[in-house]
């Protein structure tokens, strides 16, 4: 009797052998799922860290330079801070009356921090005094170009730019290479944007009108002020004994604390940081 050889495989080996390769497709399709879900969660997660961090480093580099002795912080509770801020240091080249002359934006003397921008009516300055030792402040009337030699009480820079600051009171008293410092007002806080998400924002002093520009958002989005776990945005001032000061006493301010927190989310969870901001003599 002859048997006879089977040859390839039958259809029911072939339907097995498809599902467990569906199966096993499958099982792969959920790890990398998976995977690709917590790295999505992860990256979620540090980039609204990394966005917080970024703006409290500003927020500190802002505020670190106020004097509260000399007004410097105005406003310091629950979401919103306001504070001037010392855009920079330059040198008195001229003066005549209630007008200074400054070296232009972008000249910085050897020992000086360099302008960012030029100098606005709604900016403040701030100078100093040998005969007192002291810092008088003044508010800046006007401002135009100014053409001749500039420098300090030892050289001069020939035809380099300069500015023209008509101040709002006299400058008696102020010398050639007075140190100058020019000071901006601003406020931060936590304010809503058109597209309903609460955002950290800045807005600079408008001095003509005497009062803050429209806020430009910085970082969104955050927590509302009335969230469980605390508002997007949290600031208060405290003396050197760490006790929190009111409005009236923020001259005693030595730090600022302040919290910077991403609404809460059902997957990641919340995200916040906070910085403490030295402030005043250290």
């Amino acid at each position: 009797m002859r048997i006879s050889q089977r040859h390839g495989v039958t259809l029911i080996e072939l339907v097995v052998a498809i599902i467990l390769l569906l199966v096993v497709v499958a099982i792969g399709a959920i790890a990398a799922r998976g995977t690709l879900a917590v790295e999505a969660r992860t990256s979620m997660r540090a980039s609204r860290a990394s966005g917080i961090s970024d703006a409290l480093r500003t927020l500190a580099r802002h505020a670190s330079n106020a004097e509260p002795a000399h007004g410097d912080i105005r406003g310091a509770r629950d979401t919103l801070l306001d504070i001037v801020h010392t855009l920079g240091i330059t040198s008195v080249c001229r003066v005549s009356q209630d007008t200074v002359v400054i070296p232009g934006a972008e000249d910085s003397l050897p020992w000086s921090t360099v302008l960012p921008r030029a100098v606005t009516a709604d900016d403040e300055v701030r100078v100093w005094r040998d005969d007192t030792h002291d810092w008088t402040q003044h508010s800046v009337r006007s401002v135009s170009g100014a053409s001749g030699a500039c420098g300090d009480s030892l050289r001069t820079w020939p035809g380099r730019a300069a500015q023209r600051l008509v101040l709002g009171d006299s400058v008696s008293g102020i010398e050639l290479g007075a140190p100058l410092r020019v000071l901006q007002r601003e406020r931060w806080s936590l304010v809503r944007g058109g597209d309903g998400a609460w955002a950290l924002s800045m807005a600079t002093w408008d001095a003509a009108r005497g009062m803050f520009q429209v806020p430009q958002p910085l970082l969104a989005p955050l927590a509302s002020p009335t969230a469980v776990g605390g508002a997007g945005f949290a600031i208060r001032a405290i003396d050197a004994s760490d006790a929190t000061l009111v409005d009236s006493a923020l001259a005693r301010t030595r730090s600022l604390l302040a919290v910077l927190r991403a609404p809460r989310h059902q997957t990641y969870g919340t995200v916040s940081d906070s910085v403490r901001i030295n402030v005043g003599p250290h």
